[in-house]
């Protein structure tokens, strides 16, 4: 039996993630260019024998399953599940499909998550109706770091997305089906866990997430690579 970890749910209210959508144009390129270095995890989701995993029923379940990790609750929330090893500056790859009837949601991944599982890091998200943001979350709550804004790259409804997550240094950025859709610089993680997130907006609304093909490699800053 999987290790139940409480703490791997943040029952308090959000900040809604879908606030204050972008009104300036955003770039089609990134400023900073990265390379690759040493392969670090690749991860089959045979087991859940490095991630946190709960079993809460029908209101909250998080856990591997037929080869995938599911992410599966009801209700206004955001939860996450998070890796045990720590990296510093990281490039994570992940397939991710939602399978809620409302799109009106957010999942994605997350760096730099804190050993104490208190949800403290960086987020990536990408929503059912097609929006995307970078948040920063102290553990009670996910703060803007990039506003929510529609973006044609994120596959809308139930189709599955690549989301690929740049973590070096203070340089955050996010590609979605190969596509560059934002970036930020903040210096408030430096290291932590790889991670896996959901988040629901709404009372009463269920949202199930399915991560497969995750990829984490060590990475650094390559202006030449830009």
């Amino acid at each position: 039996m999987e290790k139940r970890w409480w703490s791997a749910v943040c029952l308090c209210l959000l900040a809604i993630v879908t606030a204050a959508c972008g009104l300036f144009p955003r770039p089609s390129e990134p400023d900073a260019g990265y390379r690759y270095l040493e392969f670090l995890l690749d991860e089959p989701f045979h087991s859940a024998r490095h991630w946190h995993s709960y079993n809460g029923g029908d209101e909250l379940w998080l856990g591997v399953l037929d080869g995938v990790y599911r992410i599966d609750f009801r209700g206004q929330r955001y939860v996450w599940t998070q890796h045990d090893h720590s990296y510093q500056n990281t490039v994570i790859e992940v397939d991710a499909r939602q399978s809620s009837d409302y799109d009106h949601n957010a999942y994605g991944a997350a760096c730099r998550l804190q050993p104490d599982n208190s949800g403290r890091g960086y987020f990536f998200l990408i929503s059912g109706d097609g929006y995307a943001s970078i948040r920063w979350s102290d553990g009670r709550a996910l703060q803007p770091i990039v506003a929510a804004f529609p973006s044609q790259h994120v596959r809308q409804g139930q189709e599955r997305n690549q989301l690929r997550v740049v973590c070096i240094d203070d340089y955050l950025a996010m590609w979605v089906n190969d596509k560059f859709v934002a970036e930020a610089r903040d210096g408030r993680g430096t290291s932590g866990a790889v991670g896996l997130a959901g988040v629901m907006n709404y009372a009463g609304k269920r949202l199930t997430v399915n991560f497969d093909n995750l990829r984490v490699h060590a990475a650094a800053i390559d202006e030449r690579a830009r």
